[in-house]
């Protein structure tokens, strides 16, 4: 059983605290709700004062309101994260206190033991769900626990390819059953979120749509003689809300690198596998908590507020029966 000993450096640290600094930024969301939200305000003034029969620019401005309160909508749906300036005392403190010490790993076929100054943990390989390959860093992921290994200490030791062809050995040597592919169309992708989120939210966004359908019907009946004009919000406002969230869905799909997912899915026995260039993880069907079926894909449900898509195109004849029939039989 080889024994490697290491100290993660501060380096170390920070590629594996990186994740903790990434924030949405919704400042351009921000700058676009506020300018449409006063646009509205102004537009409607606007049109209250002015006698004349032309709605210039009273509507201009209403319709420019409009448009850009629902530009806020997707640019605040589409917001990628970003990572903040680090505050280097504090990750320092951090890695002083819990992260420096001297530490040691030993493994053999049966699993690994990993020493450092509190005590030992021993894992069996049999627990192991995923592993990361990072830039300074390799990374055994169990159902709970990360272990961060320094490459530079493995290549030292001449075990950081023995101890990588050992962990990925062990995620793929489950009997596999075929694969899928995991791209789904921009349609289905679309219906997919959709109705995940009206699903998971069906009361708050109900409510939504009724406030947001009110206050159109009580400005488009302000601006005309007629009252009845005010009917035309009942139907305009709820299509107009669905279409924003359907050209969201849109963008972002266009929006996704693809080749930094997983291409295909590893159908097995007892779990699901995926493997892109740096990560290789299953997951489990006993932690199935949901399955959803949807026109062209699959929906899994290991946390309930997020899925795996699986699009039906993928599978060939009987393998959607025999998919079905591997989870229940797992759950």
């Amino acid at each position: 059983m080889p024994r490697i000993e290491y100290t993660l450096c501060f380096e170390n640290y920070l590629e594996m605290s990186s994740s903790r600094r990434e924030k949405k930024d919704f400042r351009i969301a921000a700058i676009s709700a506020i300018s449409g939200f006063f646009c509205i305000a102004a537009g409607y003034l606007f049109l209250k004062i002015r006698t004349e029969a032309s709605s210039f620019p009273g509507g201009l401005l209403l319709a420019t309101g409009l448009l850009l309160t629902g530009l806020a909508m997707i640019l605040g749906f589409v917001a990628k994260p970003k990572a903040s300036r680090p505050n280097i005392t504090v990750l320092r403190r951090e890695y002083d206190l819990y992260h420096a010490d001297r530490r040691a790993i030993e493994f053999d076929e049966n699993g690994w033991r990993l020493f450092w100054y509190e005590g030992e943990d021993v894992r069996p390989w049999s627990c192991l769900r995923q592993v990361y390959d990072l830039d300074t860093l390799l990374v055994l992921g169990t159902g709970t626990t990360y272990y961060w290994l320094p490459k530079a200490a493995l290549q030292r030791d001449s075990q950081l390819e023995p101890l990588r062809a050992l962990a990925e050995s062990i995620l793929t040597k489950r009997q596999q059953l075929f694969e899928v592919p995991l791209r789904p169309s921009a349609q289905v992708y679309l219906v997919a979120g959709v109705l995940h989120n009206w699903r998971r939210q069906t009361l708050p966004r109900l409510l939504c749509l009724v406030a947001l359908t009110l206050v159109g019907y009580w400005i488009f009946s302000s601006v005309g003689d007629v009252p009845s004009n005010g009917l035309w919000a009942l139907g305009v406002v709820p299509l107009f809300l669905i279409l924003c969230e359907g050209l969201f869905y849109l963008v972002k799909y266009y929006k996704v690198d693809w080749s930094k997912a997983s291409p295909n899915a590893e159908i097995m026995s007892d779990c699901i596998g995926y493997k892109t260039k740096t990560i290789r993880w299953i997951v489990e069907y006993r932690q199935l908590m949901e399955l959803q079926e949807i026109p062209g894909a699959l929906l899994l449900y290991f946390d309930l507020n997020s899925y795996h898509l699986i699009p039906k195109r993928g599978f060939l004849p009987g393998q959607i029966a025999k998919f079905r029939e591997v989870i229940s039989n797992n759950r």
